[in-house]
């Protein structure tokens, strides 16, 4: 089974890699922070899809080359330590911070989305949310952005099922393996992208938020990463000016809609293609040994620091920018949102410190011992559904008091 020419490395950082996440947080902090100058940001959503499939499929099959198979025990508690704890840090503060400042009327609602992103639904629960009259409307709450990261989860646990897939192919009838594997993670891709054209005619909601409608953008990073092996011959050194040409055409596809589309309901559709091209040919053009023109920016620190940060920045800049207006009684005008932008930033730097690197590194009592792990995340989920269980009825009395003119408490 020869795979290793096709299997791009990702034990080291990728300066491009980095880079697209910095402009995928940016993104989508633009688009909460200040929605008439990125409209679109929600974009960057479609930039992290593309590259967590490129990464993780690429992780996958360097497992496959080094042991002709894949640990489903040794993926997932990997993913978990990069994920979840982090996660579960937010939804417990978001708990905290909806029974100090959220009103009454918002505890249930809030408390069910919730308990929904905890077990990484949050994506199904809007879907089912926007066809029902009650919540067509899908007013924000402080873990709505939790939809993109249950997406990612059920890729998580879906994709590596498929490679295994591919493999028992392999083994059963002998054919090559990076041909089974393209067929079958391509034959899915294909048919994820339709479903998607067709859904967001009928409903764009449910294309938004549905996981099959979106598998796909994984699905084209995973097969950037299969195929890395037969694209790079495609390129000597002397097309070098050309893959600056499609590094600067990539940045162009991502960026400009962000700034400029503002039609909700075409969305995703085919206007996706511009954001996941763009991610695609960024990847590719910026792959490891080769000079591109944009190097030297994406190169610098503080957007190398922002791609390092962007998955704390991402969970705890929208809960900051709701609850500061409930704090504060005033919406946040634009200036204030210039310091919330700081304070998530800083924010995001202490969690990737404290909490996502203790938890992702293998060193020390919290990465040495998956028990640490497995206990910090149950209490933590402990906390999450007690206080989504008994808030909302705390909330239905103290509303019940309320419209009587008495006070709970009497």
């Amino acid at each position: 089974m020869e795979m290793s020419a096709a299997v791009p490395s990702t034990t080291t950082v990728r300066p491009e890699i980095q880079a697209l996440r910095a402009i995928a947080v940016a993104a989508v902090v633009l688009h909460h922070g200040w929605p008439a100058v990125a409209p679109a940001g929600y974009i960057g959503v479609d930039v992290f899809f593309v590259v967590s499939g490129y990464l993780i499929t690429a992780l996958l099959l360097r497992e496959v080359d080094r042991t002709g198979r894949i640990s489903l025990g040794s993926f997932y508690r990997r993913r978990a330590r990069r994920i979840l704890p982090a996660a579960m840090v937010v939804l417990l503060a978001v708990s905290a911070a909806t029974l100090a400042f959220a009103p009454y009327r918002d505890w249930a609602a809030y408390f069910r989305e919730i308990v929904a992103s905890a077990f990484y639904v949050e994506n199904w629960r809007l879907a089912v949310d926007s066809q029902q009259p009650a919540f067509a409307d899908l007013e924000s709450t402080p873990v709505q952005h939790f939809w993109s990261l249950s997406v990612e989860e059920q890729f998580y646990l879906l994709w590596p099922l498929l490679i295994i897939a591919a493999l028992w192919l392999v083994h059963r009838r002998g054919a090559p393996l990076r041909r089974t594997l393209a067929i079958v993670l391509g034959a899915v891709t294909a048919v994820s992208f339709a479903w998607s054209l067709l859904l967001t005619v009928d409903d764009h909601n449910l294309a938004y938020f549905s996981t099959f409608a979106r598998g796909w953008e994984f699905g084209v990073g995973g097969l950037l990463a299969l195929l890395a092996a037969a694209i790079p011959r495609l390129t000597a050194d002397r097309w070098h000016a050309g893959r600056s040409v499609v590094s600067w055409a990539g940045l162009a596809m991502i960026v400009v809609p962000i700034v400029t589309f503002d039609d909700t309901e075409a969305f995703p559709g085919l206007w996706v293609l511009l954001p996941v091209a763009g991610t695609l040919a960024i990847i590719w053009a910026g792959a490891p040994g080769t000079r591109w023109s944009t190097a030297r920016a994406a190169g610098l620190r503080p957007v190398q620091w922002v791609g390092d940060v962007s998955y704390s920045l991402y969970l705890w800049h929208w809960p900051i920018f709701m609850f500061t207006p409930m704090i504060t009684g005033v919406p946040s005008p634009p200036a204030l949102m210039v310091v919330l932008v700081g304070l998530s930033l800083v924010v995001a730097a202490l969690s990737k410190r404290f909490v996502e690197d203790p938890f992702r590194r293998r060193g020390g009592a919290v990465g040495s011992h998956p028990r640490v792990l497995a206990g910090a995340l149950a209490v933590a989920l402990a906390g999450v559904l007690t206080m989504g269980s008994v808030a909302p009825g705390i909330a239905a009395d103290e509303l019940v008091c309320q419209g009587q003119g008495r006070s709970p408490r009497d």
